[in-house]
């Protein structure tokens, strides 16, 4: 089950991408530039904190039927990937960002299915910690990676692909918790 919250850890984490791709790194402003590494990474991290603090206070109400919630929203994860990845790729979900103040909202956005999966944790055998760094790690790094790429076709099709491939081993994810 480790690697199952290891893989679902690094999946979520591909969110962070279309909003990195619009930190331009041609302005020079260090501030805005780590404001947004910072930004991006955090409102993972804090999502996901908040969904595990919000599945501890109801989902333990939901005890009898845990492999049909967790299907279902891992499920929803999965479509809503899926659903962004064609949005990705026609470039809709992308963020030219020049002031730090303007990260906040892309940032909340793009974590809500890491609030989701925070949620569904509950369910999980979890290790705060552990799951706090790898999530942390993963958004840090992709965020990083995705600094240095320019926006173009095929950086959009690159992350399109990474989200609909994460949406598809979501979906398979999602069935391996309905027969566990």
């Amino acid at each position: 089950m480790l690697i199952v919250s290891i893989v679902i850890l690094f999946i979520l984490s591909f969110q962070v991408t279309p909003v990195a791709l619009g930190i331009d790194l041609r302005q020079k402003k260090p501030f805005v530039i780590l404001s947004g590494i910072l930004f991006l990474t955090l409102s993972q991290v804090l999502l996901f904190l908040l969904g595990i603090w919000l599945g501890n206070r109801f989902m333990h109400l939901m005890d009898k039927i845990q492999h049909f919630v967790l299907f279902v929203g891992f499920t929803l994860i999965a479509v809503r990937f899926v659903m962004e990845a064609f949005a990705v790729r026609k470039g809709e979900r992308t963020y030219q960002i020049d002031k730090p103040t303007l990260f906040i909202f892309p940032s909340i956005a793009q974590a809500i299915n890491t609030f989701l999966a925070g949620i569904l944790f509950f369910f999980l055998p979890v290790t705060l910690f552990r799951d706090i760094v790898y999530l942390a790690l993963f958004s840090f790094v992709l965020t990083l990676l995705f600094l240095f790429v320019r926006t173009e076709k095929a950086a959009l099709s690159a992350i399109s692909l990474m989200y609909l491939a994460g949406g598809v081993f979501m979906g398979i994810l999602s069935f391996y918790f309905l027969f566990m």
